[in-house]
């Protein structure tokens, strides 16, 4: 047994007592935002106020900032047009491995594309792109980090998308599972700093052929609306007391929405984003967000939907990105996810037999041109001994 679930159980009773403790201070301190909520729910223009003289003390702030609408809103979902034009993308790799045979990395892109009320099936996209192997087999390095493939991939699966939906007819919406923005940690910032140019092109490229672009978040973590909050009470005498520079606790903006959003479809105000990196995408590009209720009277879930600047300026647009989505999710029924996202990862998924199957190629590839083929680590060996149920 892999696991010694004895010991687990030893810890168990210590485990649920510190959750215990934290839920009823995360409680404490939801209740301190509803508060700031309520009391700052319209001023939009003070709330901006605030935000910009924080931000020249705090260059790092990151943070919602309303548009033009009541913070606490909550807006119900309306009709979707009788034709509109859908397309999902998703990514997935092959990460080189120094156990292998020989370092190869692979991209493979899937979409499927949906004109809803044209009676027409689903078409299905796919590219598979073999990175070079001076792209794979790096000087400094050694092999190419997972993280940089994963920067890569979300460039390349933004790219075809752009492309592939460069032809929809209108209205069209361009989708992809997660935030807009490319992914990037410290160690990856200087590789982010030189394709960043290619990540706005491709940006650009959404605006002038109308495509409205959208990153959805399935299940948010993120802290953008509380972050304001806590900005707007500690320059508040009213409510500085209870927030302290340090939070006592972290709140995902989903609590506050919890009771905001109750009925099914209903989407919050659009806000945009202060963050150090928001102004380098320009006025147009700028990702904008709301929050919406996809769940049903007995099943409440509440999904991030981020779009460019471009986009959120039209609320018709808003309007019919929300009326896209609460449809794409009741083809799920009891799965409220959007139905052409999930094709799109099926398309876009290696299977472990593709992998084998690629390796295989490249390794004959490379006998038939006389490159050396090395032998695979023991460990990898004993692996695949293991998952080839020892024959």
């Amino acid at each position: 047994m892999p696991v010694n679930l004895v010991e687990i159980q030893k810890s168990l009773s210590s485990f649920a007592d510190q959750a215990k403790t934290h839920f009823e201070q995360e409680a404490i301190y939801l209740r301190e935002l509803e508060q700031v909520l309520t009391s700052y729910a319209d001023p939009l223009d003070q709330i901006r106020s605030v935000v910009g003289r924080e931000v020249d003390t705090n260059a790092r702030l990151r943070c919602a900032v309303p548009t033009d609408e009541a913070i606490n809103t909550a807006i119900p979902v309306g009709q979707l047009p009788e034709r509109v034009a859908l397309l999902a993308a998703d990514g997935s790799q092959i990460n080189p491995s120094r156990h292998a045979r020989v370092p190869f990395c692979v991209i493979n892109i899937g979409a499927v594309e949906m004109l809803r009320g044209s009676g027409q099936m689903p078409k299905v996209y796919q590219e598979s792109q073999l990175l070079d192997y001076d792209r794979t087999t790096l000087p400094d390095t050694g092999l190419i980090s997972e993280g940089r493939v994963a920067l890569a991939r979300d460039l390349a699966e933004r790219q075809k998308l752009a492309d592939w939906s460069a032809e929809l007819p209108q209205p069209a919406i361009a989708m992809i599972d997660g935030p807009l923005e490319l992914y990037r940690d410290v160690q990856q910032a200087t590789e982010f700093e030189r394709i960043a140019w290619q990540f706005q092109a491709v940006l650009e490229q959404f605006r002038r052929n109308n495509v409205f672009l959208l990153g959805y978040v399935d299940k948010p973590g993120s802290d953008l609306l509380v972050s304001l909050l806590e900005v707007i009470a500690r320059q508040d005498k009213a409510f500085q007391s209870s927030f302290p520079k340090d939070r006592p606790v972290r709140v995902v903006d989903t609590a506050l929405f919890k009771d905001i959003l109750t009925a099914p479809g209903d989407r919050s105000a659009v806000f945009s984003v202060s963050s150090p990196t928001s102004g380098k995408f320009g006025n147009d590009q700028q990702v904008h967000f709301f929050f919406m209720n996809v769940g049903s009277e007995d099943f409440q879930h509440l999904a991030r939907v981020e779009v460019p600047a471009w986009v959120a300026g039209d609320k018709a647009n808003i309007a019919l990105i929300q009326a896209a989505l609460w449809d794409q999710t009741r083809i799920m029924g009891t799965k409220p996810y959007p139905y052409l996202l999930h094709r799109s990862h099926e398309v876009a998924v290696v299977s472990l037999d593709e992998h084998r199957r690629v390796e295989e190629m490249i390794v004959s590839e490379f006998l038939r041109h006389h490159i050396p083929v090395g032998s695979p680590s023991q460990k990898q060996a004993v692996k695949d001994l293991m998952q080839d149920g020892g024959k």
